[in-house]
């Protein structure tokens, strides 16, 4: 593989990797989940938030918020709001839910559960849900919403999905060009001997006058411009080899021997190479009885 080749396959691979992120970026922002005649107002302000694949996540435990309860509340009237919740299919297991309530707005500040769960995948766990419908609050708060799993997400960030590698540099284009009309000045002259000639003679001209091969640039090949290439237009020249080799991982592949190396069955009895010892005539002598062995 050349290092057009590596270029162009590297470049086939990133824009087959764009194509799917815009199919699953239009998937997420024009979907709504179907939700259930009966679901909470905080289920439904979920799926208007997050994506369509983390709300399955948290629409999971929005249910499972059903099957919790509380075992032990304790306020202390000011700031902290401890809870002791329980689950109905966790047998005696107990966890630690802990909010944090804003005075001045009479909100809910923080919360945190002793599952983890919010810590470690970002999305709330039931017990923070039990504790949200018994805080009666209405919307999830801020401080559970992740923003990497919603859907204004990449709103700030505008997805790239165009690639560079054809975007013609200034001295592509000219060569470009040229191409074009020496190609048609070239068919024309073709038909004209003294048109063949003029042209011939202006074209040899400009060869010698511009040196390509000349001075520093000796030795040098030179051809169509690489199309992804950024340099193009510096003065600076340098020659773009193949990458280097890479044997890869794993142990060698072992070489098949060959049949001419294989040997050949040889009998025990009277080493011969064209039968074995079940089929050499020297043990049918052997097993004679002695009444067939004839009289002398």
């Amino acid at each position: 593989m050349t290092l057009f080749e590596l270029v162009e396959h590297f470049d086939h691979c990133l824009s087959r990797l764009r194509v799917n992120e815009a199919i699953l970026d239009l998937v997420a922002m024009s979907s709504v989940p179907c939700l259930e005649p009966n679901a909470s107002i905080i289920e439904k302000e979920a799926a208007k938030s997050f994506t369509p694949s983390v709300f399955a996540t948290v629409q999971f435990s929005i249910k499972a918020a059903k099957k919790c309860f509380a075992i032990e509340i304790e306020d202390d009237g000011y700031e902290t709001i401890k809870y002791i919740v329980g689950r109905e299919d966790k047998g005696d297991r107990e966890y630690y839910v802990e909010c944090e309530i804003c005075v001045d707005e009479g909100n809910l500040k923080g919360i945190r559960c002793s599952c983890l769960k919010l810590q470690s995948l970002g999305t709330p766990c039931s017990h923070i849900f039990f504790v949200l419908g018994d805080l009666k609050e209405q919307r999830i708060p801020k401080c559970c919403v992740l923003r990497r799993w919603t859907r204004g997400a990449k709103s700030a960030f505008p997805p790239i999905r165009k690639s560079s590698m054809y975007d013609y540099t200034d001295s592509v284009q000219k060569y470009r060009e040229l191409c074009n009309i020496g190609h048609s000045a070239s068919f024309v002259a073709s038909r004209s001997p003294e048109a063949y000639e003029r042209l011939k003679h202006v074209l040899e001209e400009e060869a010698t006058m511009m040196l390509p091969n000349g001075g520093e640039n000796a030795g040098k090949r030179y051809g169509p411009v690489l199309l992804q290439a950024v340099d193009v237009d510096s003065t600076e020249s340098r020659d773009v080899m193949d990458p280097m080799y890479v044997p890869g991982r794993g142990a060698p592949k072992k070489k098949l021997k060959s049949n001419k190396n294989k040997s050949k069955r040889k009998c025990t009895l009277c080493k011969g190479e064209d039968h074995d010892r079940r089929r050499c005539s020297m043990r049918e002598e052997e097993t004679k009885l002695p009444e067939d062995v004839p009289d002398l």
